[in-house]
């Protein structure tokens, strides 16, 4: 299986006061051809930041460090022209928000023939066959292409925002709340969608915040809070055997199916601001087993399985997580 997007020490940072802070701080992800990765964690966790980063669309504020590589071509610090090319056709992106990210001057045909032109030789007759069998897959018919975005619901511009990304049948494709804006029949198709590309050889990075999403569709998940990846692994080692204190308390927070009628709880106070992030470990401020080390510098990264890593002082013991089977 080949690394489709490899993630290596990735920093974000943003001017503040006379230094920087670092919205996202060396993270580390990979996303393998033929697999789903969920990338989870509350808002203002640094996920979409991450997914702008790996097609070279952070603000022009923000200074990047470390690599993010596309099946070898580094995406940080390339040439706007090496982006272009790859952007669409090499990696994709399903924007959270589709009523901003397509142009309501031209039809949502037009949009997508133009992406299409851009990557293969072909005429607008072959490519508007191309968008047509994109939006189908999307489950939107080819009547679409001739509106505009406010001419469509919500649910309809997300699936064209969907049909869009794949259009190009990309190598690597990132889905950020694919479906938010969506009904659960709807819903249910597009996941199958996903699922449908992995299978046939796309790594996907399905962001979201539904953990139930991730439950029925990813193949591993890695967990991010304040900018940092705290828990990654095989999906069912980390649903089963839960280390992380904060991953715990995103899946006690959150209704799944299976999981029986038990008590929901909210994990206490909210994600710390990136420009005031506690020293040690970000997370130590609202965690009820937090004890006078974790404030220090460094949280050591702790591998509970083949490929389950967890950066915690105290990571829990399977025996507590066992609860979540």
């Amino acid at each position: 299986m080949s690394q489709g997007l490899v993630i290596s020490d990735l920093t974000l940072e943003f001017a503040h006061g006379r230094g920087r802070a670092a919205a996202v701080d060396r993270c580390s992800l990979m996303v393998r051809s033929k697999e789903i990765l969920g990338l989870v964690g509350e808002s203002g966790s640094g996920k979409s930041l991450t997914a702008l980063a790996c097609l070279g669309l952070t603000p022009s504020n923000c200074r990047a460090s470390g690599s993010v590589r596309v099946n070898g071509d580094e995406i940080v610090g390339a040439f706007e022209a090496t982006l272009t090319n790859l952007r669409g056709r090499r990696i994709a992106m399903i924007f959270q928000n589709p009523m901003t990210a397509l142009n309501p001057y031209f039809t949502i045909g037009n949009q997508m023939v133009g992406v299409i032109r851009q990557h293969f030789p072909i005429d607008r007759s072959e490519a508007k066959q191309e968008a047509a069998a994109a939006l189908k897959q999307a489950g939107l018919t080819d009547v679409v292409l001739n509106r505009y975005p406010h001419q469509m619901s919500g649910g309809q511009l997300q699936r064209a925002m969907i049909a869009m990304a794949i259009a190009c049948k990309p190598e690597v494709l990132i889905a950020d709340e694919p479906t938010t804006a969506l009904d659960v029949t709807v819903q249910a198709r597009i996941l199958s969608l996903l699922r449908s590309l992995a299978d046939q050889g796309m790594g996907i990075l399905l962001i979201t915040h539904d953990l139930g999403v991730v439950a029925q569709v990813a193949d591993r998940v890695a967990v991010m809070y304040s900018g940092r990846i705290i828990e990654s692994g095989d999906l069912n080692q980390v649903f089963s055997a839960t280390a992380h204190p904060y991953s715990l308390g995103l899946m006690e927070a959150s209704p799944m199916m299976g999981m029986g009628r038990r008590k929901l709880r909210a994990i206490p106070g909210v994600v710390p601001d990136f420009r005031s992030r506690p020293a040690g470990c970000a997370f130590r401020d609202r965690c009820a087993q937090a004890q006078d080390v974790c404030a220090l510098g460094v949280v050591p990264q702790t591998e509970i399985a083949a490929e389950h890593q967890v950066r915690c002082h105290f990571p829990i013991r399977e025996s507590q997580g066992a609860e979540l089977k």
